[in-house]
């Protein structure tokens, strides 16, 4: 099963592609340390772009014969609206953090317009978001537009898709963090935060229709009280 995970296949190439170009670029001093961190928690922002694409997309979809979904021009602003306030409330923990190191760009953790701005002038930060945009632009394509996907979903369901995954990157990050700071090194423990996150993201990318890790956890999951349609339906919203 691990092969099907990590090893490289058409399904994970992309994952792969970007893990080695931002080692490298890491590697040869195109983006600092912080800048990996940071990226990584600017790519929430990224994240909830491409789900609003894909709620508008999902909006015409039905499960069931009865079933209605809210209206697409309410849920987007109300996704818009809590989503952000989950992010500024992320983003005052981690800059709170960074704050109380004395690292100098973070002073004051509740100055999210100063901090963000102080976030984008991190040398490569620019192409970090760059980067990360573009994967998400390709998994956005391959994995949901060009596979239709948009008619499994409904967008009630994909408006809430991207915060348990969002909170796992984020641990990730903070995590990585807290190396960043209590390591003399802060390159190394950059290349940390980017295997962690990746682990992350293989994982994912492996739950998918017709894969043995998807069958494996419906398995292991199931315990009678769902069905195992409804539970592999969960997994592949989750991962999605």
């Amino acid at each position: 099963m691990l092969k099907s995970v990590f090893i490289p296949n058409k399904a994970n190439s992309y994952a792969w592609v970007n893990l080695l170009f931002i080692i490298f670029l890491v590697a040869i001093d195109k983006i600092e340390a912080h800048a990996v961190l940071f990226g990584y928690f600017l790519e929430t922002i990224i994240i909830g772009v491409f789900n609003i694409f894909k709620m508008y997309l999902c909006r015409n979809t039905y499960i069931e014969d009865n079933e209605k979904n809210d209206s697409i021009w309410f849920l987007i602003p109300f996704f818009v609206v809590h989503y952000g306030g989950f992010v500024a409330i992320q983003s005052i923990f981690l800059f709170a953090i960074f704050s109380i190191s004395g690292n100098g760009f973070i002073k004051e953790p509740f100055n999210l317009i100063d901090n963000f701005n102080a976030l984008l002038q991190l040398e490569g930060m620019l192409l970090m978001l760059l980067v990360l945009t573009v994967s998400q632009l390709l998994k956005f394509y391959f994995d949901f537009l060009k596979i239709e996907k948009f008619h499994q979903f409904t967008a009630n369901e994909v408006m809430f898709k991207p915060y348990l995954r969002i909170f796992i990157q984020q641990f990730v990050v903070i995590i990585g963090s807290f190396f960043m700071m209590l390591s003399g090194a802060p390159i190394f423990a950059a290349i940390l935060l980017i295997l962690l996150r990746f682990v992350v993201d293989f994982l994912l990318v492996a739950i998918r229709e017709n894969s043995h890790v998807l069958d494996y956890l419906v398995n292991k999951l199931h315990d009678g009280k769902v069905d195992k349609s409804t539970l592999r339906r969960q997994l592949l919203l989750f991962s999605e």
